[in-house]
């Protein structure tokens, strides 16, 4: 799907909150994830899970040098 073809961004600067709502808007038109029963996703986890995803977004996981603890629990069975 060309998003292009359905929306243009403007040229100038929108506020933040507009921005957001456009994209999140698009965003409700894919399948809803929890409806998914044919393959492995995630389509729900506790609260503490959000917060640790969040907390740890912006690290390169690649940087295995720069981030070595986020590298070595990556070797752990959660």
């Amino acid at each position: 799907m060309d998003l292009r073809c359905r929306f243009k961004m403007p040229e100038e600067s929108i506020p933040k909150e507009a921005a957001y709502q456009i994209i999140n808007d698009e965003l409700m038109l894919d399948g809803n994830p929890r409806l998914n029963l044919a393959s492995f996703v995630t389509t729900w986890m506790e609260p503490e899970c959000d917060k640790l995803i969040m907390a740890s977004i912006n690290k390169n996981y690649v940087d295995m040098d720069e981030y070595p603890v986020t590298t070595e629990l990556q070797r752990y069975e959660i």
